[in-house]
């Protein structure tokens, strides 16, 4: 067996490959033989890539100790009318941006901003504890931003996510996933 080492694009790449199947019932409910069809296969593909940029933005006068930054779609596949065959639509709808972050200090804002999109509250949680400083972690959405995903037809493949991280202790990593779909 031979080995490969490193990636051959980005900081990392993961592949991953999901064989949909349709289960097959008799007339009398029990499993048919053979007992599946194969619909489609549909790969997934994660490449991890490491900015230039150190560090974390500010969230208002707030310093970031860390952050992620998720944007994604909802998905809609209609299924193949005969087996080992591509999906005839797939199609994503609903983008949004959805950010944690844990800032130092006290946040209670109804908006905040981050990568320059202006996110909705949706939680603010302050923990104070004896000898350490006072941190507060905060969720936000923000509907429509679909960064450079696909929105639309995807059953050539396309863009489904891709999630930022900051910290202030290292570069900003990005990892963006790619659909693809094959007829067996």
């Amino acid at each position: 067996m031979s080995l490969t080492y490193g990636s051959p694009s980005g900081f990392s790449v993961t592949t991953s490959k999901n064989f949909e199947r349709l289960i097959v019932l008799g007339k009398d409910g029990a499993l048919a033989t053979g007992g599946n069809i194969l619909k489609y296969t549909r790969t997934e593909t994660s490449t991890e890539t490491v900015a230039s940029t150190f560090g974390c933005p500010v969230i208002g006068s707030n310093e970031v100790l860390d952050a992620t930054v998720v944007y994604s779609v909802d998905e809609t596949i209609v299924e193949p009318s005969s087996a080992g065959a591509v999906p005839p639509s797939a199609r994503t709808y609903n983008p949004r941006a959805e950010a944690t972050a844990t800032v130092l200090g006290e946040f209670t804002g109804a908006t905040f901003s981050l990568d320059n999109i202006t996110f909705t509250t949706d939680s603010h949680e302050k923990s104070a504890t004896s000898g350490d400083v006072v941190k507060t972690t905060l969720r936000g959405t923000s509907y429509g931003q679909a960064g450079d995903l696909t929105v639309g037809a995807i059953q050539a493949g396309g863009t489904i996510r891709k999630e930022k991280r900051f910290s202030n202790t290292d570069f900003v990593r990005e990892v963006t996933t790619l659909v693809a779909f094959a007829a067996s």
